[in-house]
């Protein structure tokens, strides 16, 4: 089994990017990622909410190496404090129990208002985990690999558990010709406090709509619900293209960008990113300087230069009697400071190198985890040199699947299995993630687990 790769990977992993509170712009950039937070004395006092947003970002190994380095008794409460929450990350109970501790050594730390007073804390200390669960998904037909992968990262995790002896887990297949609420009572009537499912957004749409949820549900896909939330017991999880796209603005922002062309395909899905991308660039102040669409049949070398305004004809001219590409770069539209690349890996390796051949040289190029199969193919990836994009821990940290949608399916099913575990955990420690192989889970107001990403740059075909 693979679950003790797993438990290393959760401890580890912690170098995500983008607000935890949910609400507001990305926090301002203290002294450069290499700096050490023992080196950083102005930065203690800053508020809660911007402390607290930089040291969950900071790696493990960062933290126990400032807390070795600092005298500050403020400063090592707030350290102390990152490392239960990524230490004890996937334990309600583990959790509760060091943070009623930490307050004892911290009384008067301003940490203490990250979470609920202790009564609080021992419920959620004392709640009990799901006795059943039972699983809906497409076992059988066109979506048994996507849905047998769910299945497998579910059981690995629960198989690794400290609970599996108090739980029971059972499976219905979705692929059967039923209305997706029979397959919910169907699970009632085999006595489960918990369903996980179903996988497909059209039957996460038709199951929303039941309202009456007496068991927790966690569904493993989004509807587009718009203003509101959920029902009550109703909650959402999965791999949101939204989630990638706020977060690519985010990083931009970071950056110190605010001038952006962006590139992506035109269709349904180019649309589901980009959408949530540009709103949420806008919303921090950047511009969308121009855009291109591009389809299966379009010339990407003809659209890329003149999305960059570059007379190719002229451009060789130039070429051929000045020789200087210099001179060349500045003739260019120079009215943008970033790129966003939305495309799957065939085609980002087809664009990034011709933006580099039209001079796109210094101006980074931010894309969604679609660049990336998830396995290591450094032939092919070193065309995608230079460009930053997120994607899940488990993708990053290790491989195992030739299939990228399987891949990360796996993980889906083992975050599942940790958030049926914690959903009383989520609603009351919001500022605690669940660090987990999909990124760091939280829970949204409208009841959908938002999932904060790792940032990786392409270096000679691998992702660092």
């Amino acid at each position: 089994m693979l679950r003790p790769l797993v438990l290393l990977m959760l401890a580890v992993l912690c170098g995500c990017t983008t607000p935890q509170f949910m609400n507001e712009s990305p926090a301002p950039q203290q002294g450069s990622d290499s700096q050490s937070l023992s080196d950083q004395p102005e930065f203690w006092k800053n508020s809660p909410s911007v402390i607290w947003d930089k040291v969950k970002r900071s790696p493990t190994n960062k933290l126990k190496s400032a807390l070795n380095q600092t005298s500050d008794q403020t400063a090592t409460g707030w350290i102390k404090l990152a490392l239960i929450s990524k230490q004890y990350s996937i334990s309600s109970q583990m959790l509760s129990q060091q943070l009623m501790q930490w307050r004892k050594e911290y009384p008067n730390h301003p940490g203490n208002a990250l979470f609920p007073d202790d009564s609080t804390l021992t419920a959620l200390q004392n709640t009990p985990t799901p006795k059943k669960i039972v699983l809906l998904l497409p076992l059988n037909g066109s979506l048994s690999a996507q849905g047998q992968a769910v299945r497998d990262g579910f059981l690995n995790a629960y198989y690794e558990s400290a609970q599996k002896s108090q739980q029971n887990v059972s499976f219905i297949d979705t692929n059967r010709n039923l209305n997706v609420s029979a397959y919910y009572q169907q699970a009632l009537a085999q006595g489960a406090d918990t369903i996980v499912g179903p996988l497909t957004k059209e039957q996460v749409a038709a199951l929303v709509k039941q309202g009456n949820f007496t068991a927790p549900t966690i569904a493993l896909n989004y509807t587009d619900i718009g203003f509101g939330s959920l029902p009550t017991n109703f909650y959402e999880f999965g791999l949101s293209t939204q989630d990638e796209a706020g977060q690519m603005a985010d990083k931009a922002w970071q950056m110190g960008r605010s001038r952006a062309l962006v590139i992506a395909p035109q269709n349904e899905w180019g649309q589901r990113v980009t959408k949530p991308l540009i709103s949420r660039f806008e919303s921090l102040g950047g511009h969308i300087t121009d855009s291109y669409y591009y389809t299966p049949s379009s010339n990407l070398s003809e659209g890329i230069a003149a999305l960059l305004h570059i007379d190719t004809k002229e451009d060789q001219k130039k070429m051929h009697d000045e020789n200087n590409k210099q001179t060349l770069e500045q003739q260019r539209r120079q009215d943008f400071d970033v790129i966003f690349i939305v495309a799957q890996p065939q085609v980002a390796r087809q664009i990034v190198p011709m933006l580099k051949f039209y001079y796109v040289t210094k101006i980074p190029m931010i894309a969604s985890s679609s660049v990336y199969t998830g396995t290591p193919d450094p032939q092919k990836d070193s065309d995608l040199d230079g460009v930053y994009f997120c994607d899940i821990p488990w993708v990053l940290k290790s491989h195992h699947s030739s299939d990228q949608q399987v891949n990360r399916l796996y993980a889906v099913g083992i975050d599942s299995y940790t958030v049926s575990n914690n959903i009383p955990r989520l609603n009351q420690l919001p500022n605690f993630p669940i660090y987990g192989t999909t990124g760091a889970l939280t829970l949204t107001s409208k009841h959908q687990i938002y999932r904060r990403l790792p940032w990786v740059q392409m270096h000679a075909g691998y992702p660092q």
